[in-house]
Order: structure tokens, then C-alpha cells, then sequence
């Protein structure tokens, strides 16, 4: 599924909001759908907001005519959603807490089509940007662990469910309870590997031909069966290296309560238990393993502020990360960050603001025709002060009140050095002194001043 199309009538501050989420013509994908969208702007401008609306209508089961509880009583009073399903296009309307389909061109019930459709896929994959106090919240209620929540496979067999999960909602769920499905290969992996472990102990207490035909057993195993932690590794320690960790690859269990969460170490090979982990490891790791274990597969992937306790040189690839792991799903992203914004073309940027009568218009990037050649600005090409003053609309460079006195006083050491080299004494106790202030106040500023010399 791909949206192209929120058009809101009425909603909150939003009156007769219509955003284009194509490529723009002269592009090599014009009129499909676009594959990354970032929503920026104020505080209030309704970036959170927009991802709630996608929330309310991916989470309500096709063509339930009453949405979730959750959004029964919101003032969501008419907007329609153009989307496609591959080729065929529906159009979903949401009024007065009512949600209809129409206009969904093909042959066979609309129910059934969408319902096949989504088969063995996921529908919503969802990350709030409270997405670790959600969790911090959980543990302060049950555990100090998160693992000790996490249900056993054994555990998960015997639940009962009516149908697979589809949407994966890391704010309304309970966001442990997630993890018993998405870690569903890893944890039977480890069970398998724990059994091969125990028989080949048992066969050893009998002779050593038992214990050689045991080992030559779980060998057979190992090469039909590769380790799926390990392929979550190759992914994710590219990301935690940065924070100078590594996915635990192996397993020193004793039992099958050791086995409900991944593990994570030190590049020195000590194991950080989860209470180490910083805010910016739970980051990555809460929103980078589902999009790795998943079916993403048309899949709506919905993540607000991904920039979040990420230091700047990881929001630098963080973007680029999400869309390799999740390579045919569509991501909505809100962000403050100008450098999670650098990495998206102008025309998947959606800057909305607010009028003189206090609703939300989205800010063009170009003039006339919707056309990659008439868009004036690219957040790819600017720097980060740039993109601060020209996409996020910050009015000054910076502490306007500390920088313009420094300023003012590199001018007045600029005029005192002039004059001490017009006269030649730039070599006295008075002119190294002025000279090492100017270059101490210049390295604050930021100045470069290569081949500058005092003389």
C-alpha cells in the first residue's frame, strides 16, 4: 500500500489541507507514489497530528464503519486518504468518527481484495517518540528486565489468537509484548540450539560414540539452519559500533527463561545488561530490529522524531538505515532535526505553517508547476546553519546576544592590529598579546584564518 494523497477538509488546525505525496513530474517515478515523506515545522503545526490520522486509518479493521475508541470522540471531521494497492486505487473517507472506502476499482469484494492483499504482511508499523518511556513506564510497574515479560515461545503457542497481528503500534500496544512476535525466530532458534546442547551433554554421560553421533547431529542442524541473530548482527552492529557495540552472537544460556531478548556487548566482548543501555542504543535498537525481522512489504511505517538521544553524525545515515531495512514500505517521518531533513529531496518534505487566521498551509519549495526543475530549495545541498535559517525559518545565526559582542570586540582588535602593523610592531609584548586574544576570540567564532599571520 502507498499513500499519494491526504487531503483534511476539517481537522484541528487543518482546513482544506490537501498534500501531494507523488514525485513531482520530470522525475523519473512522476505521479507514483513517494517513498519517504518528512513532515517539519512548528511546534503545534500538526506533525504529530498527521501521523495519528494515517494511525486512525490503518488501525481500523476494512470497512469497519466505526473507528477505534482511541479516535471515536477526536474531532477528525472529514478527511480523505488516496492510496493504492499496487495498482488499484482506494480512497478512504473518515467523517465524524465514521470511515467508509470507495472507489476501490476491482471486481471482487473490497473486504476480501484488501484482506488478500495484506496476507502474511504487515499493515502499520509504528514508533512514538516515547517510544523508551513507554517501555520505562512498563518496567517501573513489572520488572527491572524487559525479558522477564517477554513470553516463551512455548508460551506463545499456547495463546490464542483469532488472526495474525497486521499493525504493530509501539504506542498503544504494550510495546514488550510486541517483541514475543517479532523475535520469534530468534527465541525458537536459541530453544532448538539449548535442545542439541542438552542432548549432546546427556550423550556424553553414556560414551563417547553417543556424544560424537549428538555432535554430528546439531552440525547437520547448524548448516540448514542459520543463526537469524546473527543476520540481525550484520545489520544492526554497523549502526552500534558507532556506540561501540555489538549484537551477542552466541548463547550461554542454561534455560529457556535466558532466551526473550537480544543481547548486547562492549566490543571488548562484556555483556551490557539493558539497564546500561543509553537512550540512544534503545533508539536504535526498538526501531531498527522490527523493520529487520518483519514483513515490511508494502507496509505504512510511521516514526515520529527519529532523531531522538542520536548523536549527529548517526541522524546523518539514521534515514538511509530505516529505508535499506524496510526497502518496499512507505515511511512518514516527523522531525525538529535539520540534519534528518538533509537527507530528503524537497519535494518529500511536507513544511507546514500556520496563517494570519491560525490554520496550517504547507510551504512550497518551488514556483509554478509542480516540476523537479522549479524547486528552489533542497535541504541535500545546504549546510546545517543553512537549512536551519532557510527550511526550519530560524531568524538568527545564532546567540545573537554572546556572538555580536565577541563581534564587536574582534573589530576593535582588528583596528588595534592594523595600526600596530602599520607601524611595524607587530613583534612587541603589546601586539602578541592583542594578536593571541584576536586568535582566541577567531577559534570561538568558528573564523579560519589559514595563512593569516600575525606579521
Amino acid at each position: 500500500m502507498k499513500i499519494t494523497q491526504i487531503n483534511i477538509k476539517d481537522y484541528n488546525q487543518f482546513q482544506n489541507l490537501t498534500l501531494d505525496l507523488t514525485y513531482p513530474k520530470g522525475h523519473e517515478k512522476e505521479d507514483q507514489a513517494l517513498e519517504k515523506i518528512c513532515f517539519i515545522g512548528q511546534s503545534g503545526t500538526g506533525k504529530t497530528s498527521l501521523l495519528n490520522v494515517l494511525r486512525a486509518m490503518l488501525t481500523t479493521p476494512f470497512l469497519q464503519t466505526a473507528l477505534s475508541e482511541k479516535y471515536q470522540n477526536s474531532n477528525m471531521n472529514h478527511i480523505v486518504i488516496t492510496s493504492y494497492f499496487k495498482e488499484v486505487k482506494s480512497v478512504t473517507e473518515i467523517r465524524e468518527g465514521k470511515i467508509s472506502f470507495r472507489d476501490l476499482k476491482t471486481d471482487v469484494n473490497p473486504t476480501k481484495f484488501m484482506e488478500d492483499f495484506y496476507l502474511g504482511k504487515n499493515i502499520l508499523i509504528c514508533f512514538p517518540a516515547e517510544i523508551i518511556n513507554n517501555i520505562n513506564q512498563i518496567l517501573a510497574e513489572k520488572s527491572p528486565h524487559p525479558s522477564s515479560i517477554l513470553k516463551t515461545v512455548t508460551e506463545m503457542k499456547q495463546q490464542k489468537r483469532a488472526k495474525p497481528r497486521s499493525v504493530f503500534d509501539f504506542e498503544t500496544d504494550n510495546v514488550l509484548e510486541i517483541w514475543n512476535e517479532i523475535l520469534q525466530d530468534i527465541n525458537a532458534y536459541k530453544i532448538e540450539e539449548l535442545k542439541y546442547s542438552q542432548q549432546i551433554t546427556k550423550a556424553l554421560g553414556i560414551n563417547a560414540q553417543n556424544a560424537d553421533r549428538a555432535f554430528e547431529n546439531y552440525k547437520r542442524w547448524k548448516q540448514k539452519n542459520p543463526n537469524p541473530i546473527e543476520q540481525l548482527a550484520q545489520q544492526l552492529n554497523p549502526i552500534l559500533n558507532k556506540f561501540s557495540l555489538a549484537v551477542k552472537t552466541s548463547f550461554d544460556f542454561e534455560s529457556i527463561e535466558d532466551l526473550k531478548f537480544i543481547q548486547i556487548q562492549s566490543k571488548g566482548g562484556t555483556e551490557i545488561p539493558y539497564s546500561g543501555w543509553s537512550t540512544g542504543t534503545k533508539q536504535v535498537i526498538l526501531t531498527m530490529t522490527p523493520l529487520f525481522k518483519l514483513n515490511t512489504d508494502e507496509s505504512i511505517i510511521l516514526v515520529d522524531e527519529p532523531e531522538r538521544s542520536l548523536y549527529p553524525d548517526i541522524q546523518t545515515e539514521i534515514i538511509n538505515n530505516y529505508k535499506s531495512a524496510a526497502p518496499r514500505a512507505q515511511f512518514f517521518f516527523a522531525t525538529h532535526s535539520p540534519i534528518i531533513a538533509s537527507a530528503f529531496e524537497p519535494w518529500e518534505i511536507v513544511e507546514l505553517k500556520f496563517n494570519d487566521q491560525g490554520t496550517v498551509y504547507q510551504e512550497k519549495y518551488y514556483k509554478g508547476e509542480r516540476h523537479v526543475d522549479n524547486y528552489f530549495i533542497d535541504p541535500r545541498y545546504l549546510r546545517w546553519d543553512v537549512i536551519l535559517m532557510r527550511v526550519f525559518d530560524l531568524g538568527i545565526e545564532g546567540n545573537e546576544k554572546f556572538r555580536n559582542r565577541a563581534l564587536t570586540k574582534a573589530a576593535r582588535l582588528e583596528t588595534v592590529l592594523s595600526k600596530l602593523r602599520a607601524e611595524n610592531k607587530m613583534d612587541t609584548e603589546e601586539a602578541q598579546k592583542i594578536w593571541a586574544d584576536y586568535l582566541k576570540l577567531a577559534t570561538k567564532l568558528a573564523w579560519r584564518l589559514d595563512g593569516y599571520e600575525e606579521d
